[in-house]
């Protein structure tokens, strides 16, 4: 009861590990292609890797007729000269003249013997080719060979005045690979293909990362940040410009409407200070006195709901241990003798925020559930607060047993001044204080998340970062 519970349950992390690799490879080429530098990386790299296949089987293409005509052009010379050479030299010394082919040209002449054993030439495109145009010259049918007597290499059999000869020439002759010099341009070529891209792509990006930056930082109300407006091309320099003017008149808006409602806070609560003391001195009836202070606390009450919606301060993050930051609400909230609230007094939640503005938000929900969430019959206030770890985040929840909101109402809780069904509006309230909290937690990072409890109430779900200094496990239930 009293430890802080990780929502993911053992089934879960067992199917996740499971598929360990799957995920992380998910996650991986996931986050990058949805980042516009690795995209704009990786389109460039596809594009100059297709262009470089695409030559490269072009010119293989290209090359496969020339190198074709040029092996058998040379094959076919060999076999004739090797016929001459045989049938105008004397008997005696036709063993020198195939001892000098064998030192000088690297080719070798043996009697075909009909117990040779050989292995037909695997026919390929441009084998087949070759063996076609070698049959042309010649024209008649050669035995092409790829093996013969255990023996690899470029065997053609042939005839000298009726006798059978193989003809072995080394297998490099029909090579038809590219070779190493070609391998280490095509490398060289896409080493600098990477390179460009990767510059191409940080040149495309930088820009709009570094307005993404000025954009969030605007977003926070943070306006100090201007965009290089001198570097980079014409049209970059215009959209700085732009942004940066935009970023200026909206921080003379901001300074404007804070000054605004400074004034306005001033100018009100300065009347509503002398009605309340002229009607705590001249108005002689107790209950009607009472009921004028009232009003004029509602209405007090009202402009500084008013005024805490309208404040653009960005909160700190710091490390905050929320059990002990909440335990303390809670001791001052369950004095009321109409609400309960139970909660693990013992827990470890360490999450990034800024304490003030937690403190606010906690007491906000606690009194939104003691307006709202009252239980139906007993008119009571019981409140189910929580924490919970997954993974870089710490869930806060809070559950009241109250009537609960419609389903197609709940979206709308955030927005400010919506003040739901009347199951929910019994009290006074001017309708800012989810959209209070809300925007609250978003300035801090996280997110708030509203449903209907299942068994009936309203369920809050706060999420803020983790503390990254927090590295214990998370507790199992």
């Amino acid at each position: 009861m009293n430890r802080v519970v990780d929502i993911t349950s053992s089934s879960t992390a067992q199917a996740t590990q499971t598929t360990p690799r799957l995920s992380l490879a998910r996650r991986v080429f996931g986050g990058l292609s949805g980042r516009l530098y690795w995209r704009t990386f990786f389109l460039i790299v596809l594009l100059v890797s297709a262009s470089l296949a695409v030559w490269f089987q072009s010119f293989r293409v290209l090359q496969l007729g020339p190198q074709v005509e040029q092996t058998s052009r040379q094959i076919t010379s060999l076999i004739d000269l090797t016929r001459i050479a045989l049938v105008h030299s004397a008997p005696e010394y036709r063993t020198a003249l195939l001892d000098e082919l064998v030192k000088r040209e690297d080719i070798y002449i043996y009697p075909r013997q009909s117990a040779d054993q050989w292995t037909p030439m695997a026919y390929t495109a441009f084998t087949r080719r070759l063996a076609q145009s070698v049959d042309r010259r010649l024209r008649e049918k050669l035995d092409f060979a790829d093996v013969v007597n255990g023996r690899p290499g470029l065997w053609i059999g042939f005839r000298i005045d009726g006798d059978d000869y193989w003809l072995l020439l080394d297998r490099s002759r029909i090579d038809t690979t590219l070779g190493e010099a070609w391998i280490i341009w095509g490398v060289l070529a896409t080493l600098l293909a990477l390179i460009g891209a990767a510059i191409i792509a940080s040149f495309v990006n930088r820009p709009l990362r570094d307005l993404s930056i000025a954009t969030a930082l605007v977003r926070e109300g943070n306006f100090s940040h201007q965009l290089d407006e001198t570097s980079g091309t014409q049209e970059i320099r215009e959209v700085n410009r732009g942004f940066n003017r935009m970023a200026r008149a909206l921080q003379e808006i901001e300074q404007d409407r804070a000054l605004m409602l400074a004034g306005i806070s001033h100018d009100i609560r300065t009347p509503l200070a002398r009605l309340r003391l002229e009607a705590e001195l001249s108005v002689p009836d107790a209950q009607a006195q009472h009921d004028i202070i009232a009003d004029i606390e509602q209405a007090d009450s009202i402009i500084s709901k008013f005024m805490e919606y309208a404040r653009a301060a960005s909160p700190t993050r710091e490390r905050v241990q929320l059990p002990e930051l909440v335990a303390k609400i809670v001791d001052d909230s369950t004095k009321v003798a109409d609400m309960t609230i139970r909660m693990p007094r013992s827990a470890e939640a360490a999450a990034l925020g800024d304490p003030l503005e937690l403190q606010r938000i906690v007491v906000n929900l606690i009194e939104n559930a003691r307006r709202y969430g009252r239980s139906p019959g007993t008119g009571r206030v019981e409140l189910d607060i929580g924490f919970a770890k997954r993974g870089s985040e710490i869930c806060l929840s809070v559950r009241d047993h109250g009537p609960g909101v419609p389903a197609d109402q709940l979206p709308l809780l955030t927005q400010p001044f919506f003040r739901g069904d009347e199951a929910r509006t019994a009290a006074k309230g001017t309708g800012l204080g989810l959209a209070i909290v809300d925007k609250t937690i978003a300035r801090m990072g996280g997110r708030l998340e509203i449903s209907n409890a299942k068994g009936g109430g309203l369920m809050l779900r706060i999420w803020l970062l983790r503390d990254p200094a927090d590295v214990l496990p998370p507790a199992q239930l």
